[in-house]
């Protein structure tokens, strides 16, 4: 798949990920993959779903026309105030199913897919942040959900639904951003690193992730690439580069569908594009971002944004990856009065899989916050 800049061009750029980088990108398939084959992860605080209903959200449901394509959306529950809930990159609403059925005895709640993963059709031209939040306004629209309502996002699907917020901010009655990529990140929080690990530490942590966020743009093209021939054969080193591990806390059903769907080209260019096209892989967008995302622009609406717990310690460039994420939550956070940052202990970057309680709780208490 072509890249208008090619890797060496859109990692040239600087920093990009201003040290959050690396743990931002911990969903994504480049990063997960590196872990031995079959690597469980926590079991999941509190999830106690019921193994039927979880092997509901591994088939399609209502594939919604968005105009000549369709869109996966799966509702569960009823209320006066629907929640939607959109995946981090390469995962689609699979990622939910320890959450969505507890929200839904709160509200509707309805996960969907976008264009090119789980069981939504894929979508042409690159898969932008503003391509996907343009599906998603489609999707509201053309489905009847009625507005406004919560938007839940993870990692790039956190990044969607704030731009979302901001672009149709009429749709959207409350957020819950569960550790969400970062726009600007180096821009918004070198002076900070300077002031507290010096011009060394600082540099040498942006020149890193410079490098890491180009073997990950040059990873996903040799599987989009690979991927062009034929599906993935699930067995090969390559296929577990280019996805997502088995999550046991999901279920045998949905680890069945979800190496089902990732060898499939279409799986395979679509997360490539997004990851591309992202506010990690594309610069084009940083002034607009400067622009839409001011402090106390969602006036007041709720705004929860979770942060994960795990970092090590005796590692200074991940102390200060972890800081940086840490002082960019605060400040997505503060694009609401009545905004809260909240560091969910003993997590890694996949929240809703190791704590989805901690998610429940924080889209119930926007729920109660946004009736008000």
């Amino acid at each position: 798949m072509a890249v208008d800049d090619g890797v060496g061009g859109t990692a040239s750029r600087g920093g990009r990920g201003a040290g959050w980088l690396r743990r931002a990108m911990l969903g994504c398939a480049a990063f997960i993959a590196l872990a031995p084959a079959g690597a469980a992860e926590p079991g999941g605080k509190g999830a106690q779903v019921p193994s039927e209903t979880l092997a509901e959200f591994a088939r399609p449901h209502q594939l919604v026309d968005i105009g000549g394509r369709k869109l996966n959306l799966f509702c569960m529950g009823a209320g006066p105030r629907t929640v939607l809930f959109d995946a981090g990159g390469s995962d689609w609403s699979v990622i939910w199913a320890l959450v969505l059925p507890e929200v839904a005895k709160h509200a509707r709640a309805c996960a969907y897919d976008r264009a090119g993963l789980g069981y939504s059709d894929p979508a042409a031209g690159p898969r932008s942040p503003i391509a996907i939040v343009e599906d998603l306004h489609a999707l509201i629209r053309a489905a009847g959900i009625e507005t406004p309502l919560v938007l839940v996002g993870h990692s790039l699907g956190g990044f969607h639904t704030k731009l979302y917020a901001r672009l149709y901010p009429e749709d959207v009655a409350g957020l819950v951003l569960i550790d969400p990529a970062e726009e600007r990140s180096s821009e918004r929080v070198r002076a900070l690193l300077l002031k507290r690990y010096g011009a060394s530490l600082t540099a040498r942590l942006e020149l890193r992730d410079n490098d890491g966020l180009g073997l990950l743009l040059a990873r996903f093209e040799r599987c989009v690439a690979a991927a062009k021939d034929g599906d993935l054969d699930p067995q090969s080193p390559l296929y577990r580069r280019c996805s997502d591990p088995v999550r046991p806390a999901l279920g045998p059903a949905i680890a069945a569908e979800r190496a089902r769907i990732q060898v499939t080209r279409s799986y395979q260019e679509t997360q490539g594009s997004e990851v591309i096209n992202s506010v990690y892989g594309k610069a084009a967008g940083d002034p607009i971002y400067a622009a839409l995302f001011r402090p106390g622009v969602f006036g007041n609406k709720p705004l929860i944004v979770l942060t994960h717990g795990r970092f090590d310690a005796d590692d200074p460039f991940d102390v200060a990856d972890f800081q940086s994420g840490l002082w960019l939550h605060e400040q997505t956070a503060a694009l609401s009065r009545r905004g809260r940052h909240r560091v969910v202990p003993d997590t890694s970057h996949n929240i809703e899989i190791d704590d989805p309680a901690a998610v429940i709780d924080a889209v119930v208490e926007v729920l109660g916050s946004s009736s008000r």
